[in-house]
């Protein structure tokens, strides 16, 4: 099949997180015919609602090209329209041991599988080690029939989403490209190329699957030891910060990380995990990823520690934790280090309350917590507060009222006039 730049296709997209979001949205502005599956009843519920713009978080503009009618919904692979081109975006979490978990990308691949029409286009963009496109998510088409680069055309893209970026879209970050054949890579190409300003075709699907756990896992190693760096200056009285700042200044061999609670998100502490896993069955050493791994899993447990020093023995004692998105400007706590700290204050008979304008609720182990209110009157009953997330909604100047020590994990001392 070929995709000629002025062709309007039709596109489904399995999977409406975050990266499929994107997919929609970026396939629909290019002028494509585009419906979103997802399994997850009360997420297209929640799309299919009509806010009126009451609700200005990170789902708006899905929500409006739903509205619009620019995407449609549909709760299966099986209910959904037949389609030029599929792209498969569903979750590759790793399981409670560690391991790679990609019953996802298979339980879809069987789906399109069993409804997709000749010459369709396949393209898997959920991160997973490399040869899960071709030895996972290919079988099922060649069970069917079907014969890549002749009558199906199948490959992988990794996703580059930037959660929260108004100035990295999924149109202007590169895109990798990759196909089970020429023409299976040919046909992908020619996709995006409709889609995204810069595509960059790489010589197979093993090469792409690995770019992508590579890059993520060099961020993961550097941030653990930004967070190593931090902890010692910390020790010393030094700011972490103003050092890192001073090493950006040099105009090459430096690429500045910032320190934190701990790398979460969807991303970089599973591709490490997936990439680790890669490498241990393929009886290949990974000491550097490993020690980042096992770094980042412990750093929620620092930042517990430092919070249990300034409390001073405090009984009974109140913390509020400022931000428990992975990051800032979002709502995703997927692997937030907020997380365990929050689990960790709790466990400790601590009263821990949170405040974040993007998450109104949080589902931990021991029960729903509520977002509080973040005013001049409610942040003076607290014996500590933990910075974990900048979010820009945040009027830190609050803090100011506060007498508690500040764990500013997010160096925003400068707006709340101090921290540690």
């Amino acid at each position: 099949m070929a995709v000629p730049s002025a062709e309007v296709v039709s596109v489904n997209v399995v999977g409406v997180g975050y990266v499929g979001v994107a997919i929609c949205l970026a396939s629909s502005a290019a002028g494509h015919r585009v419906a979103a599956i997802d399994n997850n009843l009360r997420r297209v519920d929640d799309l299919r609602a009509d806010t009126n713009g009451r609700r200005p978080d990170e789902w708006a503009d899905i929500r409006r090209a739903v509205a619009d009618g620019l995407v449609d919904l549909y709760t299966s692979i099986e209910t959904a329209p037949a389609a030029d081109l599929w792209i498969v975006a569903v979750p590759t979490p790793l399981d409670d041991a560690g391991l790679p978990d990609t019953s996802n990308i298979e339980e879809a691949a069987k789906a399109i599988a069993s409804v997709v029409t000749p010459n369709a286009v396949v393209i898997l963009e959920s991160t997973s080690y490399p040869g899960t496109t071709e030895k996972i998510f290919l079988p099922p088409f060649l069970e069917a029939g079907w014969t890549p680069g002749v009558d199906l055309f199948v490959g992988f893209s990794p996703e580059r989403i930037n959660p929260g970026s108004q100035n990295w879209t999924m149109k202007n970050i590169p895109k990798l490209v990759s196909g089970c054949t020429e023409e299976c890579l040919k046909a992908v190409t020619e996709f995006y190329r409709t889609v995204v300003d810069d595509v960059r075709p790489m010589s197979s699907t093993y090469a792409a699957e690995m770019a992508k756990l590579y890059e993520n896992s060099w961020r993961l190693v550097n941030i653990a030891f930004a967070n190593e760096h931090e902890a010692l200056c910390v020790s010393l009285g030094l700011d972490p910060w103003e050092i890192s700042d001073a090493c950006r200044t040099k105009p090459f061999g430096f690429y500045g990380f910032d320190p934190g609670p701990g790398a979460g998100g969807h991303c970089i502490p599973v591709d490490s995990g997936y990439l680790s896993h890669f490498a241990k069955s393929h009886d290949v050493g990974t000491p550097v990823l490993d020690s980042a791994i096992s770094a980042n899993h412990a750093r929620p447990s620092v930042i517990v520690g430092r919070i249990h020093r300034q409390l001073a023995g405090s009984h009974p004692a109140r913390v509020l934790v400022i931000g428990v998105a992975y990051k800032a400007n979002i709502g995703d706590v997927r692997e937030s280090p907020a997380i365990p700290i929050l689990a960790a204050l709790l466990e400790a008979g601590i009263e821990a309350s949170y405040h974040d304008p993007h998450v109104p609720v949080l589902q931990l182990e021991t029960g729903l917590l509520r977002s509080v209110p973040l005013t001049a009157e409610t942040v003076t009953g607290y014996d500590c507060v933990a910075v974990l997330t900048a979010h820009d909604a945040v009027d830190w100047t609050l803090l100011r009222n506060s007498s508690a020590p500040i764990v500013d994990t997010r160096n925003v001392a400068a707006a709340i006039g101090g921290g540690q």
